[in-house]
C-alpha cells in the first residue's frame, strides 16, 4: 500500500509538472505570434506593414495594428477562419498584448466550458478553471466582457473573457513587465498632451492666421497684375 500510494504520488506530480511546463512555454505565443516580437516580424505574418498605427511616440513609442485575417485579399487560410480580430500592441517595438477577437459564427453555440476546455489544449490547465456564473444584472448594460478563465505564469496572462450579451469571446495575452511600462508611457503622453495643448493651439492659430496673410497677399498681387480699369 505505501509503494502503491508512493508510486501514485509521484505520478501525480510528474503530470502537474508536465502541465506546469507546457503551460509557462506556451502562455507567451498564440499561433505564429510571441510576446516581445518586434513590428517587422509580426507584419511579416500578416502582411499589413501599412496599417500600423502611432499611438502614442512619447515617451515611449506605443504602436497598434488590427489584423483581420479573413477578409485579407489573398484566399483565407482554414486554421485562422476562427479569428475575427487580433489587436497587436506594442511598446518601443516590442509586443506586449495581444487580443483576439473570435468569429462569433464559429462560436455560436459553444459554452464556456467547451472554450475553456479547448485552450486548455493549447495551455494547460488555468488558474481558475471553473467558468464564472453569468449574471444579468443592469450594470453591466454596456456588454462589459466578463473573465471566464485565466491562465498566470511568471510575468505573462492569458484571459478568456466574453460577453454577456452579444456572446462574444475573446483571448488577451500580456506580457505583465512591457504592459506596466506602455501603461505608464500612456498616462505620461496624455499628461504631455494635455500640458501642451494650449501651446498647440496658439501655433495652429497662429499658423492658419499666417497662411490666409499669404493666400490674399497672392491673391492681391494676381489680380493687381491683371486688373484692368
Amino acid at each position: 500500500m505505501r509503494f502503491t500510494f508512493t508510486r501514485s504520488g509521484v505520478s501525480a506530480a510528474c503530470i502537474v509538472m508536465a502541465v506546469c511546463t507546457v503551460s509557462s512555454a506556451e502562455l507567451t505565443r498564440y499561433r505564429e505570434f510571441e510576446l516581445g516580437a518586434s513590428v517587422a516580424t509580426v507584419t511579416a505574418v500578416t502582411q499589413n506593414a501599412a496599417r500600423v498605427k502611432i499611438v502614442h511616440n512619447r515617451p515611449a513609442l506605443l504602436q497598434q495594428l488590427e489584423w483581420r485575417p479573413r477578409y485579407m485579399p489573398r484566399a483565407p487560410q482554414i486554421d485562422r477562419d476562427s479569428i475575427g480580430e487580433v489587436v497587436f500592441s506594442f511598446v518601443d517595438d516590442q509586443l506586449f498584448k495581444m487580443s483576439i477577437a473570435y468569429a462569433q459564427d464559429r462560436t455560436s453555440g459553444l459554452t464556456d466550458e467547451d472554450m475553456v476546455g479547448s485552450l486548455t489544449a493549447v495551455y494547460g490547465v488555468p488558474s481558475s478553471p471553473s467558468p464564472r456564473t453569468r449574471t444579468t444584472s443592469s450594470l453591466i448594460a454596456l456588454d462589459a466582457p466578463v473573465v471566464i478563465a485565466e491562465w498566470r505564469h511568471a510575468e505573462t496572462t492569458v484571459v478568456l473573457q466574453r460577453k454577456e450579451y452579444s456572446d462574444s469571446f475573446f483571448l488577451v495575452i500580456t506580457s505583465l513587465p512591457l504592459d506596466i511600462i506602455a501603461r505608464k508611457a500612456q498616462a505620461t503622453a496624455v499628461a504631455m498632451d494635455q500640458r501642451e495643448a494650449p501651446a498647440r493651439e496658439a501655433a495652429l492659430l497662429k499658423k492658419r492666421a499666417d497662411d490666409e496673410k499669404v493666400a490674399a497677399e497672392r491673391t492681391r498681387s494676381t489680380n493687381k497684375k491683371a486688373f484692368q480699369p
